[in-house]
């Protein structure tokens, strides 16, 4: 999970930090209350970092307490919430040099805290980087995305008391799952039926087209707020890309998308608030199917 105010600074990280953002080329543009420490409330006890956790709404800021899970390392001698917004929580060593300083967005999912669900961030947006080559991530996308820009000036100025998070998908692998209907007559037989099971077990299933379907599941799934505020249809390359699907001739697709290892919660208009989401679609129907792969989502 990645603020947008930190993305400048990712794309100049470490080598190895960047190898393991390279292949995120999906991302979900995330909002959610306000969250910050409690100044004053933050200490060490029993080598566990304690204290409380604000959430902005629109006319109180309820506290909630939260535990730090794990023991403190032993250069560590104390902690502060640094100054306004309180969004960050520095470790200093006994001498008061700052060792760390990490946002309240990483820290979270380290937290024991009873939050009621206001943790639960609304996807707004679904898209996808990918270069020609499949060099260009996700991180060097957003750093220069007029869409994000639009949705940050937007919660600014109408939900003042909400934040822009990131979250960033990579969709390393797929699956292929064939089965057989033993019970209702056979479309095709014979050697129509033998080039049909070819043409899928020979398909070329680029990463490229991996993306691109795992984007346009998504979209279906949540129906994003901006995806639909902003829709232009997608570009030309991307289009030919799903149209080229079309020919595999799925019967159903599923793209999952989870959260667990951040203990919160995703949800839209569309989909309840959930850890891990499940994005099923069926494909059995030619209509149903070309009007997933053609029609704008």
């Amino acid at each position: 999970m990645i603020s947008p105010a930190h993305l400048d600074d990712l794309v100049y990280e470490s080598d190895e930090a960047r190898e393991q953002i390279r292949n995120s080329n999906i991302y979900l543009i995330l909002k959610r209350p306000r969250i910050a420490f409690v100044p004053g409330s933050i200490s060490i006890r029993d080598r566990e970092v304690v204290g409380e956790l604000s959430v902005q709404l629109e006319d109180k800021a309820p506290t909630f307490p939260f535990r730090l899970c794990g023991e403190l390392p032993a250069e560590v001698s104390s902690v502060a919430a640094l100054k306004y917004p309180y969004t960050k929580l520095s470790f200093l060593s006994s001498g008061g040099d700052t060792l760390m300083t990490v946002p309240v967005a990483y820290l979270l999912k380290h937290c024991e805290a009873q939050l009621n669900g206001l943790d639960s961030q609304e996807v707004v947006y679904v898209g996808q980087a990918f270069g020609t080559a499949g060099e260009r991530c996700a991180i060097e996308r957003l750093s220069s995305h007029s869409t994000l820009q639009k949705i940050l000036a937007d919660i600014s100025a109408n939900e003042p008391h909400m934040e822009v998070l990131l979250a960033l998908y990579s969709f390393g692998f797929h699956r292929f799952i064939m089965s057989i209907d033993g019970i209702n007559p056979a479309l095709i037989d014979g050697d129509a039926d033998k080039q049909h099971y070819q043409k899928v077990l020979q398909s070329q299933f680029k990463r490229s087209m991996r993306v691109s379907l795992a984007e346009a599941a998504l979209i279906r799934h949540f129906e994003p707020k901006y995806n639909k505020q902003y829709k232009t249809g997608f570009p030309h390359k991307r289009q030919k890309i799903l149209e080229k699907l079309y020919d595999f001739d799925f019967a159903g697709l599923v793209v999952e998308a989870s959260v667990e290892d951040h203990r919160m919660h995703l949800y839209s208009e569309k989909q309840s608030p959930k850890s891990h989401h499940i994005a099923k679609f069926d494909l059995h129907e030619p209509a149903t199917r070309r009007s997933f792969f053609y029609a704008e989502p």
